[in-house]
């Protein structure tokens, strides 16, 4: 079964918002095994929505619209539904009963202008919404399916997985899709494709192998499509076993694993506090760190000591290593570390210096020039000189990505 999804709202085509629901929706169809081979996103206006809807059944056999479901003036997709299939728009009342339920239950009535939310095509199949005030939409019509959820994506997502995803499953095909993606940090694509060039020319009937970069890390998408599950699960593993077994320590997990994740599996396993002392980064790495669940249990703090007095008097950096070698150097790198290892009581810290961009650069420590400092107890200090010169979020990403893959090594190997 192919798909289109069709996003709509003048917000997203202005970038006033991010459009996460094409993504999850995209992630779900692949599940389901249903191909995405188009997503548009489209002004809100009838006339507009009706054109597009022409053309994209002209190669798919399933669209899925989100937005422009809501209350307002500028919420067309109803409208469009029912001009592009000839339906008469009327009150439903049992979506107004519903409306009314749903403001009861708050404590509240539902303002007139929500009736506009009842004002449904006739003959189209509503899809109750438990987690808002629109309902989604379905039809059937010619071998074409048609779906339209509201914008909102916890409202979209309910309606997608408990009232759509019944519908349609028996229309698509036998055929299975199996994956399994492998997550790989430090090693670049080209890199990676020169290591496993033999197992990918050397793949079964109906595999695919796909690269998917991104700062710092790559995703391997081992995918495989047929009838028969269980030979496509055993082949898909084989694939993804070979390609672990030869990347080594690049690999840092599998899935939706991120790498902060898998360092906190291995801090976990290794029982070791950590630290930080960021400079460049301004807290980026503490963020990542602690936007994971649980990372109170090895993780004790980090210092954002972004001035040079703050490296000198909270984190004891000489004062002659700055004047002598500057703030961007292998002495301060590790007296950062040293630092932070000793005011937080940690078992490894690490440290990061450097120069984001877009200005403040030299001829000899250019814009991208970072180095970063690891300390453990007990152990000798080291420390790593980046060069990666992109614009300032990049790099800033970029030297996030590869601390916190250095401590993951670092530990890995104690």
């Amino acid at each position: 079964m192919k798909a289109t999804i069709i996003a709509i709202g003048d917000e997203l085509l202005i970038g006033q918002v991010l459009d996460t629901n094409t993504q999850w929706i995209s992630q779900q169809c692949t599940s389901l095994n249903i191909n995405i081979i188009n997503h548009l996103t489209i002004k809100d206006g009838v006339d507009r929505a009706v054109e597009v809807i022409n053309r994209a059944f002209d190669e798919c056999d399933l669209l899925i619209l989100t937005g422009g479901l809501g209350p307002t003036n500028d919420d067309y997709t109803v409208r469009a539904l029912a001009k592009y299939y000839g339906m008469p728009i009327s009150f439903h009342q049992p979506t107004w009963d519903r409306l009314e339920a749903y403001f009861s239950s708050r404590g509240r009535k539902p303002e007139d202008a929500l009736r506009q939310q009842a004002m449904l095509p006739e003959g189209i199949t509503l899809l109750p919404n438990d987690m808002g005030t629109a309902p989604g939409m379905y039809y059937y019509r010619g071998g074409k399916h048609l779906v339209s959820f509201p914008g909102v994506p916890y409202e979209m997502k309910h309606l997608f997985l408990d009232r759509f995803v019944p519908i349609i499953q028996p229309f698509i095909g036998k055929e299975k899709l199996i994956q399994r993606t492998i997550l790989t940090v430090g090693m670049g694509e080209t890199s990676i494709a020169e290591k496993i060039s033999k197992i990918e020319s050397n793949m079964a009937d109906g595999l695919t192998l796909a690269y998917l970069p991104d700062i710092g890390k790559v995703r391997l998408r081992i995918s495989g499509i047929g009838e028969d599950g269980q030979f496509l699960q055993e082949k898909v593993d084989e694939v993804s076993h070979s390609i672990i077994q030869i990347l080594g320590e690049a690999v840092y997990g599998e899935g939706d694993m991120t790498l902060s994740q898998a360092l906190q599996e291995l801090m976990h396993r290794k029982k070791m506090t950590l630290g930080l002392a960021e400079s460049c980064t301004g807290g980026n790495i503490s963020k990542h760190i602690t936007a994971i669940p649980g990372s109170s249990r090895f993780y004790k703090g980090g210092i954002v000591s972004y001035a040079n007095e703050i490296k000198e008097s909270v984190l004891g950096v000489r004062r002659e290593s700055i004047e002598n070698f500057g703030a961007v150097s292998e002495v301060v790198a590790r007296e950062m570390a040293d630092g932070a290892l000793r005011v937080l009581d940690v078992d490894i810290a690490a440290s990061v210096t450097g120069i984001a961009g877009p200005d403040g650069g030299s001829e000899t420590k250019p814009v991208g020039t970072f180095w970063v400092g690891l300390a453990i107890k007990g152990g000798e200090t080291q420390a790593y000189k980046i060069n990666f010169n992109r614009d300032r979020e990049r790099n800033i990403e970029y030297v996030t990505v590869y601390v916190l893959n250095r401590i993951r090594l670092y530990v890995n190997d104690l």
